[in-house]
């Protein structure tokens, strides 16, 4: 995916830019426009502005990922990242990560795994495939694809130093929502929503292994029920039952044993994702200290995926309460807002108002006839909702990017934990100063989509055809969530902390790459970061 680590000047620090949702080259250019590739607006200013002994990787493949809205993308491409880096510690290169909007989600899960990966001893299946990809491991000599849990021991230790990610010296996102993602519960799994889920107990590494119970229970349903089932069914005489018995029976046992499956995927899935939620405190603690956050207060992406959290969601500190101790309502605090019904059935017309008068029909479509009407009435009243309902919920998941099933996203945070506290993500001017500049662009914006209505009606042309053929080249300067890396302030944080974080030119750090009151918001902000960390360490958390 990424050869970033060919570059020629081996021996500075590698900055390696990672892009965020809808924002990746489809064809896989490493050059273009987008802030991430060679020769954009942004990369020739990094290019030119960084310290001495810091550099963008002037040859090799450059991190690309899918950059679709989906948990499951963001999710592959943090494996991708991780041998990224495990290959860069491999070869003793220091490194600093940026990443703008789901590109610092991206940043964060390499760095989640990373840690959940050294406690539990082993490696995941996601990440060795990468790995051997790169020559960093060694694959299985006879080829095949199985990733069993000894293999994947033995591999981890092959490369348990470089997971350190000691070689890490900065990590900064810009515009990032970062998302917590919890288990919905059910049979056999505890979800977010019930009173026992708690994510106060240690984690030691045998929990990061995948529960035992649910092999133990598919054996059990193999041995117990389905494959009995299928020999009876198919017996010539079972007795003296027809076919049709035994071709029922055979097909409830398959069922079941799709149902047992269902209920053994749930089961671990909640389990790993209570793993990475009881570990994500200690990931922060250990990695806070190489940590910038800038985001606008006025960010869409953040706002708007807030809006589409649970609104009966507690508070991230209750989490950490032991079970026991939970004061858990009997009614949610909050409740979606009813769906209005969207969707409906019109019975077919009886007639219509017109002159002359045309029929629309013989029959039951008659003028007065009541049993069609009666039939949509029924259905739209019964079953609709439901419809509209599922439909709802589809919507919402697809704009929460939530595509892993038996998961709900509980929170959105502008830091990797759901710790805001109030914090501010950027100085009050260069907030400002992105708002002013997206809501000018955004008049302008309108301007230029106007001017193109009217010299597509003057021409006589088709409107479709005019926007198809030209997109309005300011649209991504109209949002602050797409225009950071417009703004020279935001530049210079970003070039500050890297200079300050690097073991090569921190003494240059100090110069003028920052404005002096920006330079005291990233050391407030850096203690800010510090204390939460700290703070989040132990049992109490601030929501």
């Amino acid at each position: 995916m990424t050869d970033s680590g060919g570059d020629s000047l081996d021996q500075d620090e590698l900055v390696i830019l990672v892009h965020g949702t809808f924002a990746g080259d489809k064809d896989g250019n490493d050059e273009g426009p987008r802030w991430w590739q060679r020769g954009s607006d942004t990369w020739r200013w990094l290019e030119n502005n960084l310290p001495a002994g810091v550099s963008l990787p002037h040859s090799g493949r450059l991190f690309h990922w899918s950059g679709a809205n989906t948990q499951s993308a963001r999710l592959s491409a943090s494996m991708e990242l991780l041998a990224l880096l495990v290959d860069l510690e491999r070869k003793g290169r220091p490194y600093h990560l940026v990443g703008h909007s789901h590109g610092g989600s991206v940043i964060w899960e390499a760095l989640l795994t990373s840690h959940v990966l050294r406690r539990g001893g082993t490696l995941a299946a996601h990440l060795y495939h990468p790995l051997v990809r790169r020559g960093v491991v060694t694959g299985d000599a006879s080829g095949t694809e199985v990733t069993g849990s000894r293999f994947l021991a033995k591999r981890y230790r092959e490369v348990r130093q470089e997971l350190e990610l000691g070689r890490l010296r900065s990590w900064t996102t810009i515009g990032t929502p970062f998302l917590c993602h919890l288990p919905q519960g059910g049979l056999l799994a505890t979800g977010w929503r019930e009173g026992e889920f708690s994510l106060a107990d240690a984690v030691s590494p045998r929990d990061v292994k995948a529960p035992r119970w649910t092999m133990l229970l598919m054996l059990v349903y193999m041995l117990l029920v389905f494959f009995p089932s299928m020999v009876l069914s198919l017996a010539f005489s079972w007795f003296e039952l027809s076919w049709i018995i035994r071709l029922v029976w055979l097909l409830l046992a398959a069922a079941g044993l799709k149902y047992a499956f269902r209920v053994a995927t749930r089961g671990e899935l909640a389990h790993a994702l209570m793993i990475r939620a009881r570990l994500a405190r200690s990931a922060f603690a250990r990695f806070h200290s190489r940590w910038l956050g800038l985001y606008a207060a006025t960010d869409e992406a953040i706002s708007g995926l807030r809006t589409l959290c649970p609104p009966d969601a507690p508070g991230y500190s209750q989490f950490f309460v032991p079970a026991a101790q939970r004061e858990v309502p009997r009614k949610p605090a909050g409740v979606w807002p009813r769906v209005p019904t969207l969707l409906r059935l019109n019975a077919p017309l009886k007639d219509i108002a017109l002159a002359p008068q045309a029929s629309m029909g013989y029959g039951y479509y008659y003028p007065g006839s009541t049993p069609t009407d009666g039939a949509y009435g029924l259905i739209n009243k019964w079953l609709m909702p439901s419809v509209n309902a599922a439909l709802a919920k589809r919507l919402l998941r697809t704009g929460q990017g939530c595509d892993v099933p038996y998961t709900d996203l509980v929170h959105v945070s502008t830091w990797p934990l759901p710790l805001d506290g109030g914090a501010t993500g950027l100085p009050d001017r260069v907030n400002k100063a992105l708002e002013t500049n997206a809501m000018a662009h955004a008049g302008l914006l309108g301007l230029e989509i106007r001017q193109m209505i009217a010299r597509a009606a003057m021409n006589g042309n088709r409107l479709t055809g005019v926007v198809s053929g030209r997109q309005p080249q300011i649209s991504t300067k109209a949002l602050v969530h797409t225009s950071y890396f417009d703004d020279q302030d935001v530049l210079r944080m970003i070039r500050h902390h890297i200079a300050t974080s690097s073991q090569t030119c921190r003494t240059e750090a100090a110069g003028a790459d920052a404005a002096s009151d920006v330079r005291e918001w990233i050391a407030a902000a850096r203690e800010r970061v510090a204390g939460e960390a700290t703070q989040g360490g132990g049992r109490s958390l601030p929501r």
